[in-house]
């Protein structure tokens, strides 16, 4: 049970951590032009990149569900370290593949905590009820946001799919 209070508490102060950036940076205090993943990015910039969003709204929905996550299934720290992981260690060509079909010029960074979420869904998978109903929800979402053309599918799919391969693995 330890295990899991600390990732309770990691995921309050990441979260904390999250709305308070997208606000400093919606009032011009905060930048994140070096932080993403993109084709020419540093490492700092992918490290950073789940901390940073493009807008308050788009935040605050990230740590929602990742507060969801991380407190309604049995999560631990090791699992939180290992979605960040996979998300910041998503190549560049599959981050940004959805947005190059979309906008090509616009399409050179990926930024926000949905990667580490998208990789806990995966994780979380198995532990649901109803399984199908679960992924078709993770499907409907992933198309819409193919359809909005805004959102890095690739990015989003790759960490799900991840997140999968890591609990078959793990168990």
């Amino acid at each position: 049970m330890q295990g899991r209070k600390h990732a309770q508490a990691t995921a309050l102060v990441v979260g904390v951590v999250v709305v308070s950036l997208a606000l400093l940076r919606a009032i011009g205090v905060v930048s994140f032009a070096l932080v993403g993943i993109s084709e020419d990015g540093s490492w700092w910039g992918r490290l950073a990149h789940p901390f940073l969003h493009v807008g308050v709204l788009h935040a605050c929905l990230n740590v929602y569900v990742f507060w969801q996550l991380v407190f309604f299934f049995p999560l631990r720290l090791r699992h939180l370290l290992l979605a960040f992981f996979v998300a910041v260690t998503c190549p560049a060509s599959i981050a940004l593949w959805s947005l190059s079909l979309w906008h090509t010029a616009a399409a050179s960074q990926v930024v926000g905590l949905s990667g580490v979420v998208y990789v806990l869904l995966g994780w979380v998978v198995s532990m649901v009820t109803r399984r199908w109903r679960f992924c078709l929800s993770v499907m409907a979402w992933l198309i819409f946001g193919a359809l909005v053309g805004t959102v890095a599918v690739g990015f989003h799919g790759y960490c799900f799919l991840a997140g999968i391969g890591a609990k078959i693995i793990n168990n």
